[in-house]
């Protein structure tokens, strides 16, 4: 399925969504990837429905209080738009240092990665489902940031930069700022997983025993803060990364008689 079948463009669409959250099983499995995650996302993003609505439909639904997990996930989101809204162009740069001086990442995002090609099932498959379906599950987003920062030294803003390109639901504050968050340069450490992780709250098909991220915690501590970044031995067979551009393709604007007696059109590459 393309990113838009997933995602039907449409209010209809966003307002099915919401009336099918369930906040017990949501609160339950939402860090499992194929978990009851709302998938909500992409229409926030672009502006099908603000978080007050998303939050007043599963209300009118479900009894939930301010410290439910649905709920505290909305905060995030609004969160990181108020850091946004109160440092503006600062959340591009490191909020402060984090385990290794910046000079320590390269501003460069290898190619192994960005054609699925590292031999890190877990990465791979989920630089995979990115360029396929516009979106990543959370934790999947958590995983790709760690591995892309902390073992293979990648300078956070390359890869938030990277991934947000892809993003059908590309949100600056709350990429940019998970990227920091997951990078340490927004938080107070590193954030690691590994194959155990992995094997919990994945597919199959994702689960890495055996690679890089099969150690210990412990283990993979002492990588995040050390400048060498993990070996690697690309596999010889990837995808092609899909080409980017900053305007909307050839014909997509509207002409005058298109948009006359309409209120508001959004146009979006």
């Amino acid at each position: 399925m393309t990113p838009l079948e997933i995602f039907p463009p449409t209010l209809d669409a966003a307002r099915a969504r919401i009336a099918n959250v369930r906040p017990a099983d949501y609160a339950r499995s939402r860090n499992a990837l194929e978990g009851a995650v709302t998938r909500l996302s992409p229409y926030i993003t672009h502006g099908f429905v603000s978080l007050p609505e998303v939050l007043a439909g599963v209300v009118a639904r479900h009894r939930l209080d301010v410290q439910h997990k649905f709920v505290f996930e909305l905060g995030w989101r609004e969160y990181f738009h108020h850091v946004w809204q109160h440092r503006g162009e600062h959340i591009l740069h490191s909020l402060h240092e984090g385990p290794l001086p910046e000079r320590a990442y390269t501003p460069e995002m290898p190619a192994d990665i960005r054609q699925a090609r590292t031999g890190v099932p877990a990465i791979d498959q989920a630089v995979r489902a990115l360029y396929t379906t516009g979106y990543l599950h959370n934790h999947a987003r958590m995983w790709l940031a760690s591995y892309v920062v902390h073992l293979r030294k990648v300078h956070w803003r390359a890869g938030a930069d990277w991934m947000v390109a892809h993003l059908l639901d590309g949100d600056l504050a709350s990429n940019h700022l998970s990227w920091q968050w997951v990078a340490g340069t927004g938080s107070h450490k590193p954030y690691l997983f590994n194959a155990d992780n992995v094997a919990r709250y994945a597919p199959l098909s994702w689960h890495s025993a055996g690679s890089v991220i099969d150690t210990s915690y412990e283990a993979l501590d002492a990588i995040a803060r050390s400048p060498r970044p993990v070996p690697v031995r690309p596999l010889g067979e990837g995808v092609d990364e899909p080409p980017l551009s900053s305007q909307p393709p050839h014909g997509a604007a509207p002409q005058a008689a298109d948009v006359a007696g309409r209120d508001v059109w959004l146009i979006h590459p």
